[in-house]
């Protein structure tokens, strides 16, 4: 099973984690975020960028029920990903593109004392080399455009890990594509020589 995952962190600098966002090969999502009311939320929000704070927290409160606290965020989080490894039956890879994602959901697991029960079982993954291929930016777009009627846009962490998994998705199925019409074409010159047309 893949699980490809984004956050929205206070800055590029000094990351602290404000939102997580997962989704499943199947789709299957979970999102939670920092409520921006607790002691911890008030003091991210004081360090966080102007970008953050202008285009990130301008998509806060978009889905019912995923504000809470930065423990709760983090024990919501281990118990999601517990209930995919035991569906998967066996490891899940997690799919990122900035080492940051990987990094933030590392620490939020560990500071709730999940990451020793779930690192033998999840497995970072960067996919960054091919979301940054044409293939990827066209599946991430498709798939940023299939969720913005749900107001959620590009730097929301929802938005952002379904359009990971749109890149990864769209790369995989055109690779695949792409290795068909090579054997194919093989076995057509393979049938050509043979019939002495080449």
């Amino acid at each position: 099973m893949n699980i490809f995952i984004d956050t929205e962190f206070t800055d590029l600098l000094a990351p602290e984690l404000l939102s997580l966002g997962m989704v499943t090969d199947h789709g299957a999502e979970f999102y939670a975020e920092l409520d921006l009311k607790s002691d911890v939320g008030k003091a991210r929000f004081a360090s966080s960028s102007d970008f953050v704070r202008e285009v990130v927290f301008d998509m806060w409160g978009r889905i019912d029920g995923a504000a809470c606290g930065h423990q709760e965020l983090a024990s919501r989080a281990a118990r999601w990903l517990t209930q995919c490894a035991a569906k998967a039956g066996g490891p899940i890879a997690v799919a990122f593109d900035y080492g940051a994602d990987w990094s933030l959901l590392q620490a939020a697991l560990a500071e709730v004392g999940a990451w020793q029960q779930l690192a033998p079982v999840i497995r970072g993954a960067n996919v960054s080399s091919l979301t940054e291929t044409i293939e990827g930016e066209i599946g991430a777009e498709a798939a940023l455009g299939e969720i913005a009627h749900r107001g959620l846009l590009r730097h929301h962490a929802l938005a952002d890990a379904r359009a990971l998994r749109g890149a990864y998705q769209y790369y995989m199925a055109m690779t695949r594509r792409s290795q068909r019409a090579s054997v194919t074409r093989q076995l057509r010159d393979a049938q050509k020589r043979e019939e002495g047309e080449l």
